[in-house]
């Protein structure tokens, strides 16, 4: 099972801290090092919506920062998921709450650089 998998079965039980621990420090730094671009931009998502659900104090700050790295990133491949994002973001800003199940799809294991 992936860390990816294991932080969205805990996101699911409502246990964001130790779902944003494993994105941040486990599964993010991976892709980074491996320059799997598309899945970085998925990841960075993903973790986005987790602060959101999380809803602490500077959580949406944080996802707004996430979201807009991923977008460019998405735009400057061209990749659809940018369109998704760009939905993301202005939920956000417009403070709507995300459910349970909202996640960004189609992560792939190609490395982009």
């Amino acid at each position: 099972m992936t860390m990816g998998r294991i932080a969205g079965i805990l996101q699911a039980g409502g246990r964001f801290d130790e779902a944003l621990k494993i994105l941040k420090e486990d599964e993010l730094p991976v892709y980074e090092r491996l320059g799997y671009v598309h899945e970085l931009l998925v990841g960075r998502t993903n973790l986005a919506i987790t602060f959101l659900r999380r809803a602490q104090e500077g959580d949406r700050g944080e996802a707004l920062e996430l979201l807009n790295l991923a977008l460019a990133e998405a735009r400057r491949l061209n990749l659809p998921e940018a369109l998704q994002i760009e939905q993301l973001i202005e939920k956000t800003r417009l403070g709507t709450p995300f459910p349970k199940t909202a996640k960004l799809a189609g992560v792939r294991g190609t490395a982009v650089g």
